[in-house]
Order: structure tokens, then C-alpha cells, then sequence
């Protein structure tokens, strides 16, 4: 009995360690299990028909992708209006009532909607259209931030000798690379699958994925003793409002905090229009089939994946305020990523119809030279922006106050997308008008505006949380005091 025991807590301990918690407790271990098990979970069930879904909407639409790529746009401006507008509101409520609940409701949003998209034709109304891309703007608003500031507010509790937040730092660089790894391996099979049955088939396998998903959610999902301030009671519905202006003031809390955010912004703003408009385009410009795509994106995958993990272990040496500007610079989607990529597709040319292949992996082998060079720098710079993320989880861990994380991790993409949605429209029209050379420049200038923001606010003070609410709560006496 007391060897089963001591067999059951070392295989905890040692499950932890693995994911880079090297002194955990029972909550931690609890934790640890939840989040890398629901995690490459998540990713199989959305990646499996990432690389063919937008292409399989823009043909249904238009015929062919380039013609589709318009109404596409159409259709990701308006996920993008519903998610701005409902995004920050419903992370409030994921404070207010608990994360599982609008971590549940979304994937039954998503699951709705992958039926929806497994049931049209080109006979299909665009109205039809216009409610998928609706329920996954929906589904897209209450899930954004909320897996995070859940496992945060727990970690603080489970995990109160993590001073530094260094193991914090090697747990979220080992999830990445699980995550990444499961995106992964679901790629080709997905594509394959689709080849041999339908594409149609494969959504309607997805909207199944997300009810069972959206049932363990529920299950498995639950804050810990602690993690709600027991002398605070749960705001009533009055008080929402209250909450969400909290985290509207947590912006200007400070001049760290308000120059961080908006840096991130403007270096994210663009991404949206990388996802949505450029990225499969781009892909299939020189690689012309769905199984090439994604045959591509597994042989990019294998190192990022890599590269994930360590740039949670590596991470530890490098100080946040000199290097997150720096390493956000060179990152995936930075500045350097988007003048690379700009400079190869102004320099070769993109693939035709009817060239010789590479065997098994599709690929056409006239563009080998650009596809190896994209190759190269989608892998060379995955790794800054892993280190620049953990660098900055590990400084806004204990900035953000617990009772409005939630509401600060949806705040922020709302601002993005708030931002990207014009950019959408003008990068939609530009690249259509000249190609992807000059729209990749453009990136490049405004994710360089965002790294310098970035770098602005690490030259005022970090206040981290408690000192903040310290310091407010004797503003607030101090002011009784004048009045009384």
C-alpha cells in the first residue's frame, strides 16, 4: 500500500519534471497533466484541415482561390467585427464566472460551425457563409485568453516557491513544442484524409472533436482553493461593468504596461492579415497542391516544434528587458521575417501547373530554391519569438492582478483586431493590385514601429501587482483621510 503510494507520487513528480517543474506540488502536478493533455488535444482537433480550409471556402465561393480570395476577406472581416466586439467582454465574464464555462461554450460554437462548412456547396447561400464565420467569431471571443489566465491564476497558487517563474518559463516552452508537435503529426494524415473521403468529411469529424472536448473542459477545468479571493465575493451582474473598466485601467496603470500593450498591438496587427489573407496563398504559389502545403508545413513544424521547448529551458539566461525588443525584432512575423520574405518572392518566380515533383511530399521541383530558403527562415526565427513570448509571460505574470487577467488576455487581441481589421481591407486590396512584394514591405515598416514601442516601455519600472494594489489602497485611505 505505502510502495504504491510512493510509486503513484514519484511517477507524478517525474511526469511534472518532464515539462520542466522541477519541485511541484500535488495542485501543480494536477495542473501540468490538464493543460499538456487538453492542449495537443485542442491542436489535432483545429490543425487537422488548416491547411486546406480557407482554399476549400475561396473555391466554394469563387470557383478557384484567387477568385474567392474576395469574398474570403469579406468573410474574415466579419469573424474578426464579431470577435473585436465581444472578444474583451466575454473574457470578463471568464473572470467573472469561471474560464471552463466560456472555454465550453466556444468549442460548442466551433463545433457548429465545422458542421455547417461539412454540409456546403457552391449551391450554398452566402448567408450560410457569413453564420460560420460568425459562430467562429463567437467561438474565437470567449476562448481567447481564457486557457491561459486559468492555468496562470492556478500556477500562482500551485506553484508559490517559483519566485523567478523560471520553471514556468521551461513548463510553457514544453507545451509549445507538445502543441506544436501535435499540429504536426495531424498535417499529412489530414490531408490524405481529405484526398481519399472529402474534405467535407474531415469538418464533420472536427465538429465531433469539439463536443467531447467541450465535456472534459467542464470536467477537468476547475480553479483551485485559493485562487478567487475568499474575502472578495463574486461580482453580481451590477458590478460587471465595473470589471470590465478595471481592466480598460489597468492600460494606463502604468507607463510599462501601456507602452508594452500598444507595442504588442501594432507587432501583431499585421498577423491577421499574414493568417487570413497571405499565408495559404503564399503557400500555394509555389507549391500548387494541398498535399505539398502540407507536407511543407511538417518538415517547418519538426524543428519549431523543437525549438519551442528550448526556448523555454534557454530562456532562463536571457534577461526580459534587454532582450524581449530584440528578440521581437527578429522574430516570426517581425520585422526581419517580413523584409526575408518580401526580397524571395520579388526574386523567383512561383510554380505551374504540370512540373515534375518530389514523390510522396508533392513538391515541384522548380521552386525547390525559394521553398528551401522559406524553409530556412520560417525555422531560423521561430525560436526569438518562442524566447520573447516566455520572457514576457514570465514579466506579466505578476503585473496582471489576478481578478482581471482574463479580461487583460482578450483586451489586448481586441485591440489587434480592431487594428488589423483596415489593414485587412488595404493589404486585401494592395495584394491583389501589385502581388506580395510590396504588402510584405508594409508589414515589415509597421511591425518595426511595434518593436520599438516595445523596447520604449522597458525603459520605465516594472510594478508588479500587489505592489500596485498596495499602493492604490493607500491612495484610497489617504483620500478618506482628506475628505473625513
Amino acid at each position: 500500500m505505502d510502495s504504491n503510494t510512493e510509486s503513484a507520487e514519484l511517477i507524478e513528480s517525474t511526469y511534472a519534471k518532464v515539462f520542466g517543474i522541477a519541485q511541484p506540488t500535488e495542485n501543480a502536478v494536477r495542473l501540468v497533466k490538464i493543460l499538456s493533455i487538453l492542449m495537443p488535444s485542442f491542436a489535432a482537433s483545429f490543425q487537422i484541415s488548416t491547411s486546406f480550409y480557407m482554399i476549400f471556402i475561396a473555391e466554394t465561393l469563387g470557383g478557384d482561390y484567387i477568385t474567392g480570395i474576395a469574398y474570403v476577406g469579406v468573410l474574415v472581416t466579419v469573424q474578426l467585427a464579431i470577435q473585436t466586439l465581444l472578444d474583451y467582454p466575454t473574457g470578463a465574464i471568464g473572470d467573472w464566472i469561471g474560464q471552463r464555462y466560456v472555454i465550453a461554450s466556444a468549442l460548442f460554437c466551433y463545433s457548429a460551425a465545422f458542421f455547417l462548412t461539412a454540409q456546403v456547396t457552391p449551391d450554398t447561400p452566402f448567408t450560410t457563409f457569413l453564420v460560420i464565420y460568425a459562430l467562429f467569431g463567437l467561438g474565437s471571443s470567449q476562448e481567447s485568453g481564457a486557457f491561459n489566465a486559468w492555468f496562470d491564476n492556478n500556477y500562482r497558487v500551485a506553484m508559490p516557491h517559483d519566485v523567478d517563474r523560471k520553471q514556468y518559463g521551461v513548463f510553457q516552452g514544453r507545451v509549445g513544442m507538445v502543441w506544436q508537435v501535435s499540429s504536426t503529426l495531424v498535417l499529412i494524415p489530414g490531408s490524405y484524409l481529405a484526398f481519399i473521403t472529402s474534405r467535407n468529411w474531415v469538418f464533420f469529424l472536427q465538429s465531433i472533436f469539439c463536443i467531447v472536448l467541450a465535456i472534459i473542459v467542464m470536467m477537468v477545468v476547475k480553479d483551485l482553493p485559493g485562487v478567487r479571493d475568499e474575502s472578495e465575493k463574486r461580482p453580481s451582474l451590477s458590478e460587471y461593468k465595473n470589471l470590465l473598466l478595471d481592466g480598460v485601467r489597468f492600460l494606463t496603470s502604468t507607463r510599462f504596461v501601456t507602452f508594452l500593450v500598444l507595442g504588442e498591438v501594432v507587432l501583431f496587427s499585421v498577423g491577421p492579415v499574414w493568417w487570413n489573407l497571405n499565408l495559404f496563398p503564399f503557400y500555394y504559389w509555389f507549391l500548387l497542391t494541398e498535399v505539398a502545403v502540407s507536407s511543407f508545413r511538417t518538415l517547418v513544424f519538426i524543428p519549431q516544434a523543437i525549438a519551442n521547448e528550448r526556448s523555454g529551458v534557454w530562456s532562463r539566461r536571457f534577461d526580459a528587458e534587454k532582450w524581449i525588443p530584440r528578440f521581437r525584432f527578429l522574430q516570426f512575423g517581425g520585422p526581419v521575417f517580413y523584409v526575408i520574405i518580401a526580397l524571395i518572392v520579388h526574386t523567383f518566380p512561383g510554380a505551374v501547373e504540370g512540373v515534375a515533383v518530389i514523390p510522396f511530399i508533392d513538391f515541384p521541383v522548380s521552386t525547390l530554391i525559394p521553398v528551401l530558403l522559406i524553409f530556412m527562415t520560417f525555422v531560423g526565427v521561430s525560436l526569438f519569438g518562442g524566447f520573447a513570448g516566455i520572457l514576457t509571460q514570465r514579466v506579466m505574470l505578476d503585473v496582471i492582478p489576478n481578478r482581471i487577467r482574463n479580461s487583460m488576455y482578450t483586451l489586448e487581441p481586441t485591440l489587434v483586431m480592431l487594428l488589423s481589421m483596415p489593414f485587412l481591407l488595404f493589404f486585401g486590396w494592395l495584394t491583389s493590385a501589385t502581388g506580395f512584394t510590396l504588402p510584405f514591405a508594409f508589414c515589415a515598416l509597421i511591425t518595426l514601429v511595434g518593436v520599438l514601442l516595445i523596447a520604449i516601455a522597458f525603459t520605465y519600472p516594472i510594478v508588479k501587482a500587489e505592489v500596485q494594489i498596495a499602493e492604490e489602497k493607500e491612495a484610497e485611505i489617504v483620500q478618506e483621510l482628506e475628505i473625513t
